[in-house]
């Protein structure tokens, strides 16, 4: 059916895929994603042993300060502390966003870490070892007929935390994207402009999510597939949900009008609908904070990570 509607060769089950391991289980509709190899990386060129004590990526509310005067690794370290960040960010981009938070952390001391910031780069290793066996679940709902007739469902995920930065005081936004209940977008990134309230940072980061939906939707919608509309994103924030439902307006949201304006242009022509969660089913949590195991473990599942 894929020839009928593109240029491209049949060269048998997907396998590999740059550096990721996908496997098909018993359920003909499931694939996990998995890297194995990068995570055995961990264990050879950081002799990074299993410790089970461990059992979130960093510890809950940890937060970085910047590297003060004569503290900082020296160069060597600061080669090797650059390059096992590298393969974090690598392996929280296809298998693992469940790291993305803390990967991101670390990613800001590229240029000059100290011994905290190594260690926590090493205890996201360690956690990584503990659970070489978890992938990403590739389960959609629903089944593709191969006509135009098949309706795709995106679905969005958004949060925020305030002022998180400790010196500009800048918030992190973290978002995810989901197409036929399959987690295809994850994002967790410090918001380019500082915010005067919470619900400010909650509207950045649902444009950004909505941005990435829309993308999704006209992929999709390009190969002659339609999307169901409206598309739904939850938001744990009712102040952020009453002012793009027009509800309500501050005088205090002024400088963010052209976001907020952007999102009530969509809600009004039907193509995204704001549905308040409470913030213990906002998946996106993960994204934006270090959490306590409980938590961690409940939304990791909601994101489709297995053990395989």
């Amino acid at each position: 059916m894929m020839n009928e509607y593109f240029d491209c060769d049949n060269v048998g089950e997907l396998k590999e895929y740059i550096g990721c391991k996908i496997e098909r289980k018993m359920d003909p509709k499931l694939l996990v994603i998995s890297q194995p190899v990068i995570i055995q990386s961990f264990i050879d060129e950081f002799s990074i042993i299993s410790d089970n004590k461990f059992e979130t990526p960093a510890s809950s509310g940890e937060l970085f300060s910047p590297v003060s005067g004569g503290d900082e690794l020296n160069e060597k370290e600061q080669k090797r502390y650059r390059t096992g960040v590298g393969k974090l960010l690598y392996l929280s981009r296809w298998s693992r966003p469940d790291i993305l938070n803390i990967t991101r952390e670390l990613s800001r001391h590229f240029s000059k870490a100290n011994k905290a910031h190594m260690k926590a780069m090493r205890r996201v290793m360690t956690f990584c070892v503990n659970t070489i066996d978890s992938g990403l679940c590739v389960r959609p709902k629903g089944e593709w007929n191969g006509f135009p007739n098949t309706i795709f469902e995106i679905m969005g995920v958004s949060d925020s935390d305030y002022a998180k930065d400790m010196t500009t005081r800048r918030s992190v936004s973290g978002h995810v994207v989901f197409l036929s209940g399959v987690l295809v977008s994850a994002r967790s990134k410090m918001q380019e402009c500082v915010t005067l309230s919470v619900t400010e940072a909650e509207l950045m980061a649902v444009v950004s999510c909505i941005q990435d939906m829309i993308y999704i939707k006209n992929v999709i919608s390009s190969m002659g597939i339609k999307v169901r509309l409206p598309m739904e994103i939850q938001v744990d924030n009712k102040g952020a949900k009453d002012l793009i439902n027009n509800w309500s307006v501050g005088g205090r949201t002024r400088h963010i009008g052209v976001r907020l304006n952007y999102l009530r242009e969509l809600k009004e022509k039907g193509v995204i609908r704001i549905i308040w969660i409470s913030s213990k089913e906002n998946v996106a949590d993960i994204l934006t904070k270090n959490l306590p195991s409980i938590d961690y473990k409940r939304h990791t599942q909601a994101l489709g990570i297995i053990d395989i």
